[in-house]
């Protein structure tokens, strides 16, 4: 016997309906259309309930990937910085009056587009560092028979692609040093009001030097990676993954060719550091190889 429609909907109501309930099916993951396995819709959330060796490896992979998206927008904020100064307002002899007002208010205005220059500076620091670290992990004597895995080398590559636009970019932008000088400037007006004005001073000279110093982030790349000996195997590693993968040119997309197009010529400097280090990358890598790539 059917069931009134009425009496049905009443039988409903009377469920409870609470919010963060357990359902018996959850969320669909959509369906990946890639030529290989290199990224994890769910952040290797599920690896922890394999009880694999992986736990390690994945919570690295999350950081470097992170690292990698917050490294695009800093390539974008660079990308698109536009010098201020020009379109700052000059008094003229008969105003003069006003110019404590004048240099307050462009302070204010050139101390936003630095906090974001901050934030590069910053940011880079932590990602060489991170990088770095996860090069060394691998060079300890127990991960070299287990390596890296085909999606942590192009987690690292792309982080190192990262760094190297971000660096190409602080060079290329002459707008930058321009709007740093006029920002020095209008500092060391205002700041005779201020007290205790010696932190921020610091601060601005660590970004002085971080801005004037070209490849910088290169270079605070490599004193993080020497820190501690041994990572010259991984940087091998990533440069023979690089050579061959470029070597079996139909299988690499354009963006993908571009980023190892980029980072192999930094590899190999890194890798290259000594005497000694040269003749063993050269040996696992003839140069050939490399001059055929680079020709």
């Amino acid at each position: 016997m059917a069931v009134p429609v009425e009496e049905a909907i009443a039988a409903l109501s009377t469920f409870s309906l609470e919010d963060e309930q357990p359902q018996a099916q959850g969320p669909g993951v959509w369906v990946l259309t890639e030529r290989g396995a290199t990224e994890s819709p769910v952040e290797y959330s599920d690896v922890a309930a394999y009880r694999l060796s992986l736990s390690e490896d994945t919570k690295a992979l999350n950081q470097l990937n992170s690292l990698i998206l917050e490294g695009k927008e800093m390539t974008s904020v660079l990308y698109t910085y536009r010098s201020c100064v020009k379109a700052l307002p000059q008094l003229p002899d008969s105003m003069k009056q006003s110019q404590a007002d004048l240099y307050m208010e462009t302070y204010q205005v050139l101390d936003l587009e630095m906090s974001r220059l901050r934030e590069i500076q910053q940011w880079q620091a932590s990602a060489a560092s991170k990088l770095a670290a996860d090069m060394q992990r691998f060079s300890r004597p127990e991960r070299r028979i287990n390596g890296p895995t085909i999606t942590h080398l192009w987690s690292m590559l792309k982080l190192l692609d990262v760094l190297v636009q971000l660096d190409h970019l602080k060079n290329a932008k002459a707008s930058i040093p321009n709007d740093f000088s006029w920002y020095k400037r209008t500092f060391t007006q205002v700041s005779v009001q201020w007290h205790d004005t010696d932190s921020m001073r610091e601060e601005l000279d660590d970004l002085q030097i971080f801005l004037s110093t070209r490849w910088a982030i290169l270079l605070n790349l490599h004193v993080e990676m020497f820190r501690v000996n041994n990572v010259e195997d991984i940087l091998q590693v990533l440069i023979v993954f690089a050579v061959e993968s470029l070597e079996l040119d139909f299988a690499l997309l354009f963006p993908e060719r571009h980023i190892l197009l980029r980072v192999l010529p930094v590899l190999v400097v890194l890798a290259t550091s000594s005497e000694k280090d040269s003749e063993s990358l050269y040996k696992r890598v003839k140069i050939n190889r490399l001059i055929n790539i680079f020709k």
